[in-house]
């Protein structure tokens, strides 16, 4: 894990709207499991938090007629107007007459929200998910705030710590990046797994899957907003971290820029959400007399299409075709870079991994495919899909995928993501000696192509 000292972080005071209409930010760690879960993005929704110390009030229930207006809309929104008519090979239609009764029968609200999430779970998009109301009923159960002070990711087979947050109780307690998280709440990770595995359908890709079940231990609602983990140590001893509450953490899109010890510029930034493009640009003109830059995209799930632009335009003398969206109709809209005052001529390397998703994927192939870029990495998520977005009588929102990325040589990443031009795997090793190896691997590249006189891969 990088010294945050080491990192001129700017964050700005407001963040814009996560969905517009070019690329839409992905939604997968929000999709839940079931009717008791919801998995918890890192950054929490204002729109759709639950605060266990709120005190709830009266809420009148929704009717028979109510739950059969509300689901019939959705049902038939997505009929009607998701960007693939085979829809994904499931037999929608079937799945009103299998799925009507259920909703109509749900127990509580709370229940028949939930099967929102089964169902459109059946599609196997991480972009299409519905958004309850904001309501008291279930207050506490689902989508408690704030970070747990680890996240989490895959090595050598095993859950484990990826990071662990300074002046957290998960570092006060000794978690370390590379030990194994073994159980939630006496639950083991595998345990865990299968069930969530037994009542899910899926996601747009097992790497999609494998984030939102990662996600589900550290903030699943079916777990309640405090959780107990187990982690073993390096030398194989058990100890637990309990979270009792969550620290706040800010919505703001957050980037970190520096030079490198060997001349190369980095710049990291997690949303593509304005105004990170304007802050982009401010550092990359400190950087413009650098041989080579890595762009870190790892972890940065999407947002805008248009901040996308603004920032990939700073590589392109000319017009550049970025691809485009394919809606239902198979009309393709494309959209290109734009010119600039400055353009950056040197190499430049990404870094992306299994959370790198829908605009950072689209970002990623375009640049590869261009000849603009090397990427190094792990395949990225596969959730690149358009959504938009629909409000519902009860105050709750359908998010629907609209259109499909299409890159400018035709390919399509749902599903499949961006392939890297050099992998480099996750190892405890690493993890535990705090070696960042795909930092490492793309400056090797970087004094490659500089060798060469290349700017691209």
């Amino acid at each position: 894990m990088r010294a945050r000292s080491q990192l001129r972080k700017i964050e700005p005071n407001k963040r814009s709207a996560v969905f517009d209409k070019h690329i839409a930010c992905v939604a997968l760690l929000v999709l839940a499991v079931a009717a008791a879960t919801a998995c918890k993005p890192r950054t929490p929704s204002n729109n759709n938090d639950a605060s266990p110390t709120r005190q709830a009030q009266p809420q009148k229930k929704l009717s028979r007629e109510e739950r059969v207006e509300i689901f019939e809309d959705v049902w038939k929104t997505i009929n009607e107007n998701y960007y693939d008519p085979k829809f994904n090979g499931v037999d929608w239609p079937a799945l009103h007459d299998h799925y009507r009764p259920r909703f109509e029968a749900a127990g509580s609200d709370y229940e028949f929200y939930g099967l929102f999430e089964v169902m459109l779970a059946e599609l196997r998009d991480s972009h299409t998910v519905f958004v309850r109301p904001k309501s008291p009923e279930g207050e506490g159960k689902f989508n408690p705030a704030g970070g747990v002070g680890i996240s989490l990711g895959e090595a050598e087979g095993k859950i484990v710590v990826a990071e662990v947050e300074p002046d957290s109780d998960a570092e006060r307690a000794g978690a370390k990046p590379g030990m194994s998280l073994r159980t939630v709440n006496g639950k083991t990770v595998d345990q865990l797994f299968a069930d969530i595995k037994a009542r899910f359908p899926g996601s747009s890709s097992e790497r999609s899957m494998k984030s939102v079940m990662m996600t589900a231990l550290l903030y699943g609602g079916f777990l309640g907003s405090s959780r107990t983990f187990g982690i073993e140590d390096f030398d194989g001893k058990i100890f637990n971290v309990s979270v009792t509450h969550f620290s706040p953490r800010t919505e703001a899109p957050v980037l970190e820029a520096r030079r490198l010890a060997s001349g190369f510029g980095y710049i990291k930034f997690d949303h593509w959400e304005t105004p990170v493009d304007q802050r982009f640009n401010d550092e990359l003109a400190k950087m413009m007399d650098t041989p080579g830059l890595i762009l870190d995209l790892r972890g940065n799930g999407g947002g805008s299409g248009e901040v996308l632009l603004n920032i990939a335009s700073n590589f392109f003398a000319t017009e550049t075709s970025y691809g485009g969206f394919r809606p239902r109709n198979g009309e393709i809209k494309k959209y290109y870079t734009h010119r600039t005052e400055r353009v950056y001529t040197g190499a430049i390397v990404l870094l992306v991994d299994e959370n790198s998703a829908s605009a950072s994927e689209t970002f990623s192939q375009f640049m590869q495919e261009s000849g603009r870029a090397f990427v190094i990495g792990r395949q990225t998520c596969g959730c690149v899909l358009n959504s938009y977005s629909k409000r519902t009588k009860d105050g709750g929102t359908l998010r629907y995928s609209a259109r499909v990325y299409v890159s400018p040589k035709g390919r399509i990443l749902e599903g499949t993501g961006v392939a890297p031009d050099e992998m480099v795997t996750l190892t405890i090793a690493d993890l535990r000696r705090g070696r960042d190896a795909a930092l490492e691997a793309a400056e090797n590249r970087l004094r490659i192509l500089r060798q060469s006189g290349r700017r691209e891969s």
